[in-house]
């Protein structure tokens, strides 16, 4: 089995290099893509040797230029451009991939969904099976083990009913005493549910909120989902609405190009 593992996941590996190898064979093999490529990383050397801003480790400006701010607002309009060229030569290709994994993985869905329904179903029926056999043996432990509690009691009353004939009251009493607080060990039952080989429970824990004031302040999620979508609506006055002090709302410039 390991073996044969082992050489399934070779081939898969192998398949994927392959399919890795074509593909990049036949992108590079498109008509102009080879310029658009050199194009490409002639640019991109270039772009690195460009820095518009910068700060040092302590938070103090150490570049700012003007002029590379121009240069790189050019670099990126010509970076932009090759990356379009690029994406128009590789695009209806991709698209024509992706319609073909799409379908793919219909078929997939189509052989597994039925398999998978099943597994589902049966998977519930026997965790409520196991939940009821489980339900019924903790109620038989605590009915065994009450029984015992009844019958050591019902022991001890007799001793001292023993004890009380025989004239000795003392230790008539404390035996009564003891017999009202009488317990008896747990009994433990052995579980009812078939052991079936590949299948294995584990506990899982669930919970429901019952009040949420009553949570602690870390376990307060904030919704800023919710938030992000009234601050790009109503800018500074999120604040207020959000809550007076428990945001606060700026503004700051971001190049679109």
């Amino acid at each position: 089995m390991a073996t044969t593992a082992i050489t399934v996941q070779q081939q898969v590996v192998a398949l994927q290099t392959d399919i890795r190898e074509t593909l990049e064979a036949f992108f590079a093999s498109l008509p102009e893509m080879e310029q658009n490529i050199n194009m490409s990383t002639a640019l991109v050397s270039q772009s690195k040797a460009i820095t518009v801003f910068q700060r040092d480790s302590r938070g103090a400006i150490t570049v700012s230029d003007a002029q590379a701010f121009v240069a790189a607002s050019e670099q990126v309009q010509v970076l932009k451009s090759v990356a379009d060229e690029i994406e128009g030569l590789m695009k209806p290709f991709i698209d024509r991939l992706y319609k073909a994994h799409r379908t793919a993985t219909a078929i997939r869905a189509q052989y597994l969904t039925p398999i998978d329904a099943e597994v589902t179903r049966l998977k519930f029926e026997r965790e409520q099976f196991a939940a009821e056999e489980e339900r019924k043996r903790r109620q038989a432990a605590l009915a065994a083990q009450e029984e015992a509690r009844k019958a050591e009691e019902a022991r001890l009353i007799a001793e001292a009913q023993q004890a009380a004939a025989e004239g000795d009251s003392v230790a008539a009493a404390a035996i009564i005493e003891e017999a009202a607080t009488v317990e008896a060990p747990p009994v433990v039952l052995p579980s009812t549910v078939p052991d079936v080989q590949g299948t294995n429970f584990f506990t899982y824990w669930n919970w429901e909120l019952k009040d949420r004031t009553k949570l602690k302040d870390e376990f307060v999620k904030v919704d800023e989902v919710a938030i992000g979508k009234i601050v790009r609506s109503m800018h500074k006055s999120a604040e207020k609405i959000c809550g007076e002090g428990g945001i606060r709302v700026w503004d700051e410039q971001r190049i679109k190009g």
